[in-house]
């Protein structure tokens, strides 16, 4: 399941006043997360993912992903097993000018499902290796 949202970080959103917004989700496993900059960011808007006011992405606690006009995918298995099922959309975007509007688009699949892409990923890494597969 692909779930998406567009969330705008007003221009000159301090540390003091951050955008939040909550991404409900679904039981299973997160498998992937994209998170696109647009053009004009210039590395001012900054953002985290939370989940139980833990960092999700980027991973170490005091730090912010940002960007400028790029995607910043990143390839989790992160199991949403017990509630809440969502994550805590963080952002600022201190000196800005005008608001941004940043996409995060997140899949959950089934464990079952995740498992197995999981262990086909590896069996696929290795069939490469010894020259199986090209």
């Amino acid at each position: 399941m692909l779930y998406a949202w567009d969330i705008t970080v007003p221009a000159n959103t301090l540390a003091t006043n951050l955008k939040t917004h909550l991404l409900k989700l679904t039981y299973g496993v997160i498998t992937k997360v994209d998170i696109k900059f647009p053009a004009g960011c210039h590395g001012l808007v900054a953002i985290r993912l939370l989940h139980a006011e833990s960092p999700l992405i980027p991973l170490n606690k005091d730090t912010w992903l940002t960007g400028d006009d790029e995607t910043v995918s990143s390839p989790e298995y992160f199991e949403l097993s017990t509630e809440p099922y969502a994550l805590k959309f963080v952002g600022k975007s201190p000196g800005t000018s005008y608001a941004h509007t940043i996409s995060v688009r997140i899949t959950v699949l089934p464990r079952e499902v995740a498992s197995l892409l999981s262990l086909l990923d590896i069996f696929t890494k290795i069939a490469k290796r010894m020259g199986l597969i090209d």
